[in-house]
């Protein structure tokens, strides 16, 4: 989520204010200390404006911070 904070030129304080989140809650989900539901990873996601791509890339990254193990080659 850093890298797409970087890119989307956004500090943790801003997409703290933008999501109604504290900053101190932002840092944690960055440092992985807390886990982010999937409807929070959503308005993250819109409110860093993510490709479909980047989307999906953070959805993966959260699920496998709450255990689960993915496998998106399979069809």
């Amino acid at each position: 989520m850093s890298v797409a904070l970087a890119e989307a030129r956004m500090t943790q304080t801003e997409l703290a204010a933008k999501t109604g989140r504290s900053t101190a809650y932002v840092n944690q989900l960055i440092t992985g200390h807390k886990k982010p539901s999937p409807e929070w990873v959503e308005l993250i996601a819109d409110t860093l404006k993510l490709s479909p791509e980047q989307r999906r890339d953070l959805h993966v990254a959260a699920a496998r911070q709450h255990g689960f193990k993915l496998d998106l080659t399979k069809k």
